[in-house]
């Protein structure tokens, strides 16, 4: 739930966000330590926000902070080790709005990969603050690359090419590697969990045949390594798995990785 305060200032301890990580500036290529990801973070206000805070869900986590968002669409990047953030707190005009005791409209950042917020749309309604939080992807992508075109070309998988009728089929499917899956995760409210997708990139059906989840927190089903047998058809994108919170009123959180062969 959403907290309103009218205040003149607040103080560095109250907010907590002295050390903070800011936006990347410049839109060039990135070179990511291990274990680091990208949060695409992405607004659009109806008002000026300002001391936007993003925190992590993981005790000891970054806060990544915007110091002004303006009225529209906007898109911040920051450089974060992966884990889950949830926006936390904010500024409208002299209005302190926070979340208290809780995390939401929470996004993950995969290590090496970009992830995506959501596109926030903070909006008074019947007294409250609503947070909306639109999680098209398509959308996320095409305000990436308005705003960063070269950072979202690193990140970003183009959108597969239409294979001609006429156009003959190999008969041997390429090695699994890089830029053939992609795989994103698509968080929900109601019920609160989280679906994690993928997507078959190539020419060729292929099969996903382990699938691992692990660094896990309060999390249903069990966080272990399990053998789906999952098929995707070329250029296909399914939902494999479906994860949420054991016990909704705590933080969660979890990585996952897979294998894959074609077939």
């Amino acid at each position: 739930m959403w907290k309103l305060f009218v205040l003149g200032a607040i103080s560095c301890a109250v907010l907590a966000g002295c050390a903070a990580v800011t936006p990347i500036q410049q839109d060039q290529p990135l070179l990511l330590p291990a274990g680091d990801g990208v949060a695409a973070v992405q607004f659009n206000a109806l008002d000026h926000l300002t001391q936007v805070q993003i925190v992590s869900a993981q005790s000891g986590g970054e806060t990544l902070e915007i110091p002004s968002v303006p009225v529209g669409k906007s898109t911040f990047l920051f450089e974060v080790p992966a884990g889950r953030y949830c926006l936390q707190r904010f500024y409208v005009g002299r209005v302190f709005i926070y979340r208290k005791f809780q995390f939401g409209d929470c996004f993950v950042v995969p290590a090496g990969a970009l992830g995506f917020s959501g596109i926030y749309s903070p909006r008074a309604k019947h007294g409250q603050i609503v947070t909306g939080q639109d999680l098209d992807v398509a959308k996320e992508s095409v305000e990436l690359k308005r705003d960063y075109p070269r950072i979202a070309a690193q990140f970003l998988q183009p959108a597969p090419a239409p294979v001609a009728a006429e156009a003959p089929t190999p008969m041997t499917p390429p090695p699994a590697g890089n830029g053939q899956v992609s795989t994103w995760i698509q968080h929900h409210k109601n019920p609160l969990e989280d679906s994690v997708y993928v997507r078959n990139n190539t020419r060729w059906p292929l099969v996903i045949y382990l699938f691992d989840l692990y660094d896990c927190a309060n999390i249903k089903p069990a966080c272990t390594i399990t053998h789906p047998d999952f098929k995707l058809a070329p250029h296909q994108t399914r939902m494999i798995m479906q994860i949420a919170p054991a016990d909704p009123q705590g933080a969660y959180a979890f990585y996952y990785r897979f294998s894959y062969r074609f077939q």
